[in-house]
């Protein structure tokens, strides 16, 4: 009896600190409880099939239910089903930067529509879609935009998808969006620094983002670094609500840097 009591206090200690916490990872809820692992991750197992907290990628867990739908343009839906009927077998996706604009305060004037696809299908898409849409061009692999490029002409970008990219359907996740709307702010001047970091608090306030995806999605663009250090200062992490993301961030990191100096 006196066991199953102490359980039970582990267990209310448990569901303390998850409600405090918007992410989490079991070894903080193991410190925080006083359970062992086990016990531990059988009750957050427990309340994952319930629907109380979710997953965040990796070990991370979260209390954040609400996931980030955005409101498709008719643009992106129109290219989707012309991609669809002249190529059924081609993995390829389609977003515009429109999708966060009630996210930020920022009004946004023009905006671009990104068609990702295979490297072997980019031109043959890029006839196609120029049949039925103006100002479709190539996305070259440079950190800056071309001369020519014109935001103000609201232009479709085709570009390549890159392996590893997170996406269900023919729509990217919410963190590859994020992820790359990082990267393209300075390319194509969709937004200023300050607008971007707007919109990831204003997000982070409302939806849940998988952080494994994330970290993972940045690693493989390259921008992880960049990345993360301007997200901890910008959004202000703070160990209360946002720690699982700066403690899993930094141990991606020490991994990557001892593989890196083990193959240096």
């Amino acid at each position: 009896m006196p066991e199953e009591r102490c359980d039970l206090n582990k267990r209310e200690l448990v569901k303390e600190f998850i409600l405090k916490h918007r992410y989490f990872t079991l070894e903080e809820v193991v410190k925080a409880s006083g359970a062992s692992t086990q016990v531990a991750k059988n009750y957050l197992q427990g309340l994952k099939q319930k629907k109380i907290i979710f997953s965040a990628g990796r070990g991370v867990y979260s209390s954040v239910a609400k996931e980030f739908r955005p409101t498709e343009k008719s643009r992106v839906i129109e290219i989707r089903q012309l991609l669809k009927k002249q190529f059924p077998y081609l993995d390829f996706l389609v977003w515009n930067t429109l999708c966060f604009q009630p996210y930020y305060h920022h009004q946004q004037t023009h905006n671009i529509t990104f068609v990702e696809v295979e490297s072997d299908a980019i031109r043959s898409v890029v006839d196609m879609i120029s049949r039925e849409y103006r100002f479709v061009v190539i996305e070259k692999a440079s950190r800056v935009a071309p001369k020519n490029f014109d935001i103000t002409r609201d232009p479709i970008v085709v570009r390549r998808l890159i392996k590893g990219s997170p996406y269900k359907g023919h729509m990217p996740t919410l963190e590859k969006m994020l992820v790359d709307l990082f990267v393209i702010k300075n390319k194509y001047v969709t937004m200023q620094d300050s607008d971007y970091w707007d919109l990831w608090r204003n997000i982070d306030k409302l939806f849940r983002v998988n952080i494994g995806r994330l970290i993972s999605y940045a690693r493989v663009r390259r921008y992880f670094r960049d990345m993360f250090s301007q997200l901890t200062y910008n959004v202000e992490l703070s160990n209360i609500t946002f720690g699982a993301y700066v403690k899993y961030a930094a141990k991606v990191t020490s991994k990557k840097d001892a593989h890196d100096k083990a193959n240096s």
